[in-house]
């Protein structure tokens, strides 16, 4: 009985573990590469993104406009006025780690 018991919680582990890997992958594959997004939105090729290149294809998606101002200042560390690839891939980075610690912080309330 108790072996039983044993392998059955090794087996959900298991499962656990190959599901979070999983998804982590999945979630990976779906994201384009930030050199890409970022000569999307750069529309003179000049290398940076201006607060109006920014506004005008994120608009696109139905951001509202004091959201896209808050984004952009959070991504324009330098606070130039436009931000560059590394600063656009910096700011990427603290956002996805952002959201998997809200994500984890969810998980866990949730036990």
């Amino acid at each position: 009985m108790k072996s039983s018991i044993l392998k059955l919680s090794l087996c959900a582990l298991g499962f656990i573990a190959f599901s979070q890997t999983a998804a982590a992958q999945d979630q990976q594959r779906k994201q384009p590469d930030p050199e890409t997004m970022f000569k999307g939105l750069d529309a003179d090729k000049d290398g940076s993104v201006t607060l109006e290149e920014f506004k005008n294809k994120k608009r696109k998606r139905e951001i509202p406009a004091e959201r896209l101002e808050s984004m952009f200042t959070a991504l324009d560390t330098d606070k130039s006025g436009a931000f560059t690839l590394e600063e656009y891939k910096t700011g990427m980075e603290k956002l996805r780690a952002e959201r998997m610690k809200r994500r984890d912080e969810k998980m866990g309330g949730n036990n």
